[in-house]
């Protein structure tokens, strides 16, 4: 890459640019750059100059083809006249910014629209198009005003947690094996987070709930806003009956942000609105998306992707645009996405089809559409200034490119799933159920990083999982003190008290304990990065020693392990199977590779069933009868194989049914080519959510693999779905 900071002379602009231009890029992306600058069209440019440019010129010049010049005049004429609207120096052209598809093609496909219905459908320019398309997208222009409130803003804000934010979205991060993470991955990482949490935070209403009684209510009809109803933009308000005392139920369809953070209830439209009032909040570039075929989400900028992503707050998916059309199978018209600094139409984004689309918007000629939305960008950016109006232009100059690439109908073919938020019968009367539910296992199969989400694949995946055996060692260890019932029960005291602090600053001073001394105690301070210190009055400070993420990684793992061995500990005066393990001192296999049959993205990927936390799981869509996961070593010199002596499944957190009923664990020294049965299980009954069961390998099937492979033969109950959840899975070796 030749890097050239130009001084580029604009001839019959009168003005200078300086331009970074990558001589490796070529011509066309230098146009590019200069087009988003001066509001020539590459086509109209003509560079004066640039083959000396290569040869270490630092000056270029750039003179507008002859025929062009006039309709450029015109056009800086208009943007001039006070009564278009668009201040000085904002002329549709830079604006618009670089579709070359649209700016070629609108006359192309006004001609498809009249050309495909009856002469009665096709489109008369008239004046009452215009406004009734601009009326449908003016609420949500002027909207935008609430998102930028401050008063908003710090109340979205104080209900919030930063530091739980922040921590979240970093141990997130260390479980893919990411530590050292620019400022752009964090961002995203916690914008991640923050879509995770308020999908729980958030109650989704198809009917509400009698607030008497608690019975379910039915559908009566619309009521009258009242005075305080309509100050909080509720126009619309839905009316229900109680099924059970008769009582009359509203509920007022809310539009300021500022009551939603107060009833955190509603459906798409209150979801997306109160959704993009938290992005802005946390200062992440934020549009509100509508949907013209009923449905709303949130666009937000990715600094580490470099361009818009898409997220539903209502199903919890990062990234997948496609998700509509492909998953739901909407039949997509206009989706127009309203920002700060203007309004988007970025159909193109959610489709594969463009053609179908086309068809469908019959609402205004695409002109028409072009205009309208050109013109309530202008008036967004009016109070902006130069600097940011260069910085748009840019940006916008990218994404009008991505638009534009658009795939064939029927390339990039991936299964998504059909809309999982509402009732079934709300979903069925939609037409939004999808092609297949399965219980929501149906999804993408596209990308395998935690910014995916909504789908399954079967992505080999790194385990992160060290720590894990450090705690299971170090528990091990514990056991040895002269009370492990007691000495287990006061540790996880005292994690508990220092997980309630920031995790960047945890410490705590505890009491003159000697069970707070005792070296049995060490490993486990080690391996969750803590330090002990007595002070003179002989009380006991703990605190970080060390990188305050890998506690914090690590924190959950061992409070759950603690709960665990002291709930065995007091339920058995000698070590029963499920401590033998840990007594003997096996060693926890870990740092392998795992890839399954499915998975389901985000969070139940195949990793999530070796990383320790009871609150993961890997889940598998199809998995109720055959579905299996794969434990690799990564093998060198010294790890080519190991003897897996025993092993320990927890089932997850919910829908028992899910749970395996019958499996075989296996072993393969020949990339899984043959294998070898190591165990097989019947009717293994999980009688409790989260319950951790331990299971040993006979002795003479204790033999060295390299890969080991649990298979599940079904389910608990494979007749009524077809998922299959575990929680954990860890294997344990000599």
């Amino acid at each position: 890459m030749v890097l050239h900071a130009l001084v580029v002379q604009h001839e019959g602009g009168g003005t200078s640019y300086t331009v970074d231009y990558d001589s490796d890029d070529g011509e066309e992306t230098l146009k590019v750059q200069l087009f988003s600058l001066t509001g020539v069209l590459p086509e109209n440019q003509k560079l004066v100059g640039l083959s000396d440019i290569r040869n270490g010129q630092r000056f270029l010049t750039l003179v507008e083809k002859e025929e062009e010049k006039e309709e450029e005049e015109q056009e800086r004429t208009i943007s001039q006249d006070p009564s278009t609207g668009i201040s000085p120096g904002l002329d549709l052209k830079r604006i618009a910014i670089l579709d070359e598809e649209l700016a070629r093609a609108l006359e192309l496909e006004d001609a498809v629209h009249a050309n495909s219905y009856p002469p009665q459908r096709a489109f008369s320019h008239t004046r009452s198009v215009r406004e009734a398309f601009e009326s449908e997208l003016l609420p949500y222009f002027h909207r935008w005003a609430m998102y930028e409130d401050v008063a908003r803003q710090n109340a979205a804000r104080a209900t919030l947690s930063l530091d739980e934010l922040e921590e979240d979205a970093l141990v997130a991060l260390a479980r893919e094996g990411k530590r050292d993470v620019s400022l752009a991955e964090k961002a995203d990482a916690m914008l991640l987070q923050l879509l995770y949490w308020f999908k729980k935070s958030f109650k989704w209403v198809d009917q509400p709930d009698c607030d008497v009684c608690g019975s379910a209510s039915v559908r009566t009809g619309m009521g009258s806003p009242t005075r305080e109803e309509l100050a909080f933009e509720a126009n619309r308000v839905e009316l229900f009956r109680c099924r059970n005392c008769k009582r009359e139920i509203r509920f007022p369809r809310y539009n300021d942000p500022m009551k939603l953070l107060e009833t955190r209830s509603g459906r798409c439209g209150e979801w997306a609105n109160c959704f993009t009032l938290y992005c802005r909040a946390l200062g992440f570039q934020t549009r509100l998306v509508l949907d013209f075929t009923d449905h709303l989400w949130t666009e937000c900028f990715s600094s580490s992707l470099n361009r818009w992503v898409h997220l539903d707050p209502c199903e919890a998916v990062f990234d997948k645009p496609l998700l509509y059309e492909q998953g739901w199978e909407k039949k997509l018209t206009y989706v127009i996405a309203f920002g700060d600094d203007g309004v988007y139409d970025v159909t193109k984004r959610y489709t594969r089809d463009w053609n179908a689309v086309l068809l469908r918007r019959t609402k205004a000629p695409e002109s028409v559409v072009h205009e309208v939305v050109t013109t309530l960008t202008a008036k967004a950016r009016v109070s902006k200034s130069s600097k940011e109006l260069e910085l748009l232009r840019l940006r916008d100059a990218k994404e009008l490119v991505e638009l534009a690439t658009t795939l064939p109908p029927g390339s990039n073919q991936i299964h998504l799933p059909g809309r999982q938020t509402g009732s079934e019968a709300w979903r069925l009367l939609r037409g939004e159920i999808g092609s297949s539910q399965d219980d929501g296992a149906a999804a993408a199969a596209e990308g395998s990083s935690s910014s995916s989400a909504g789908g399954y694949s079967n992505t080999l995946r790194l385990c992160v999982d060290e720590h894990v055996s450090k705690v299971y060692a170090a528990l091990g260890s514990l056991l040895k003190s002269s009370e492990p019932a007691r000495v287990t029960r006061l540790w996880r005291r005292v994690l508990e008290k220092l997980k309630s602090q920031p995790f960047k600053s945890r410490k705590e001073l505890f009491g003159k304990g000697l069970w707070l001394k005792e070296e049995c105690a060490l490993p486990l301070l080690q391996a969750l990065g803590l330090r002990r210190d007595v002070q003179e009055t002989g009380q006991v400070l703990i605190s970080l020693d060390g990188d305050p993420v890998v506690t914090a990684l690590v924190m959950p793992v061992a409070l759950q392990l603690l709960a665990y061995l002291s709930n065995e500990l007091e339920k058995h005066i000698s070590p029963n199977l499920n401590l033998k393990l840990l007594s003997q001192g096996r060693r926890r296999l870990s740092g392998g590779q795992t890839c399954a049959s499915n998975e389901q993205l985000p969070l139940e990927i195949a990793s999530a069933a070796f990383d320790g936390v009871h609150t993961t799981k890997w889940g598998e869509p199809k998995g109720a009868v055959g579905g299996w996961i794969e434990y690799r070593l990564v093998c060198d010199c010294s790890t080519s194989a190991e003897m897996l002596v025993g092993y320990q499944i927890t089932s997850a957190e919910d829908s028992p049914e899910r749970d395996p009923w019958n499996w075989v664990v296996e072993g393969s020294n020949d990339g899984g080519q043959t294998w070898m049965c190591l165990d097989i299980r019947k009717g293994e009954m999980f009688e409790e959510r989260l319950l951790k069961k331990t299971y040993e390998i006979s002795q003479e099937k204790q033999k060295s693999y390299s890969i080991f492979r649990f298979r599940c033969l079904s389910v608990r109950d494979p007749v009524s779905q077809s998922r299959l959840q575990i929680s954990c899975i860890d294997l344990f070796v000599k």
